[in-house]
C-alpha cells in the first residue's frame, strides 16, 4: 500500500477578498538562474539573506543592488542550484545584465523566460479553486507581506503573491497552457479584467 504525499500549497493570511477575478500580467519578466554557484552569486547581489530559503517553493520579496540602484524583485527557491526571479519589465534588462556578469566567473546560467506568461487570480473563491483544480492541499500560511510560496503543478508554476496590484495567486505557464486555464477559470465564474486594481 502506498501513501500519497500531500502536495501542499500556501496562502497569505490577509489575502484579497471580494470579487473573483483573473487578469493577464504583462508587466513582469521571469528569469531563471541556475548553476553550482547560483546561491552565493545571488547572495552577493540581493539585500536579504537568500540562505534562509531552504524549502523548495519558498520565496521572498526583496531588493538587489544594480548599477548603484536598489530594485525590487521576487525570488523563488527550488534548490541551491536553481532560483526563479520575477521583476518589472522596465528594470529587467539591467538585472539580466548584472546577473549575466556572473555566468562565466561563477558558473551560472541566466535564462530570460520569454516563453512564459502570467495569469493573476484573486477573490473569495480563489484559494479554494486553485486547490481543487490542481489537486493541492492547504498547509502553509504566509504571515509576512515579503513572504512568497510557489509550487509546480503539472505544466503550471503557481505562486501565492502579495503585490500592491493584487493579493492572490498567479498561474505561470506557456501561452497555450495558460489560455486553457483562463477559459477554465472563466467557466468557474471568475470575471476577466484588463488589470487587477487594489
Amino acid at each position: 500500500m502506498t501513501t500519497q504525499v500531500p502536495q501542499l500549497f500556501g496562502s497569505h493570511q490577509n489575502a484579497y477578498t471580494g470579487a473573483n477575478e483573473i487578469a493577464q500580467m504583462n508587466d513582469r519578466t521571469i528569469i531563471d538562474v541556475t548553476g553550482s554557484a547560483a546561491l552565493p552569486y545571488l547572495q552577493s547581489l540581493i539585500s536579504s539573506d537568500v540562505r534562509h530559503l531552504t524549502v523548495p517553493g519558498m520565496g521572498l520579496r526583496c531588493t538587489a543592488k544594480v548599477n548603484g540602484h536598489e530594485i525590487a524583485l521576487e525570488l523563488y527557491y527550488f534548490t541551491e542550484l536553481a532560483f526563479r526571479i520575477f521583476v518589472d519589465n522596465d528594470i529587467a534588462p539591467a538585472l539580466v545584465a548584472a546577473l549575466s556578469e556572473g555566468e562565466e566567473s561563477h558558473d551560472i546560467d541566466v535564462i530570460t523566460r520569454n516563453d512564459l506568461r502570467i495569469l493573476a487570480v484573486r477573490g473569495d473563491n480563489a484559494f479554494k479553486t486553485v486547490l481543487s483544480e490542481f489537486a493541492l492541499t492547504p498547509g502553509i500560511i504566509l504571515t509576512g507581506e515579503q513572504q512568497r510560496y510557489a509550487r509546480q503543478a503539472g505544466n503550471v508554476f503557481l505562486t501565492a503573491t502579495h503585490l500592491e496590484s493584487h493579493k492572490g495567486f498567479e498561474l505561470v505557464a506557456k501561452s497555450d497552457e495558460l489560455v486553457k486555464w483562463q477559459s477554465r477559470f472563466i467557466a468557474l465564474g471568475f470575471s476577466e479584467q484588463a488589470e487587477l486594481l487594489v
